[in-house]
């Protein structure tokens, strides 16, 4: 599992947390909504299926942050009255503006680079594919 209960710590206390995610499943359903959008970020130049897959000290922490920041955030709505709703739309908010910056090319996380299915790598600086048809030989 890519996110512990441990890194949920960093930003909100024991009790907090134990109301925000009352259950597993809601917790679960919020991570994986959380890891399809960094994904729908990421996907087109990074392994995101790879660097989900990390754990312990191999992880990204600034990945490890922004989805505990979207997990909390769409577990927040849960709430009575969207409860601590401010200070979860301010983390929200910078987590998908440093998303939105990797995705610009603003920004350059230590994700693995996508590799397509016949091995050649995504080279950063020149991320355009080209290339034609075989030719026609007309010999009939």
């Amino acid at each position: 599992m890519f996110l512990t209960i441990d890194d949920y710590r960093a930003v909100c206390d024991d009790y907090e947390f134990r109301v925000i995610s009352q259950n597993g499943e809601v917790r679960a359903g919020a991570e994986a909504a959380a890891f399809e959008q960094i994904g729908s970020y990421l996907r087109h130049r990074y392994d995101i299926d790879r660097a989900l897959s990390a754990s312990g000290c191999c992880r990204n922490a600034m990945l490890v942050q922004c989805a505990v920041n979207i997990s909390l955030w769409l577990m927040v709505h849960r709430l009575p009255q969207s409860m601590g709703h401010e200070r979860r739309e301010c983390l929200y908010n910078d987590a998908i503006k440093w998303l939105r910056d990797i995705q610009a090319g603003k920004a350059s996380p230590d994700l693995p680079v996508y590799q397509s299915p016949d091995g050649s790598g995504d080279d950063l600086r020149n991320p355009v594919r080209c290339g034609s048809m075989k030719p026609s030989r007309y010999d009939w």
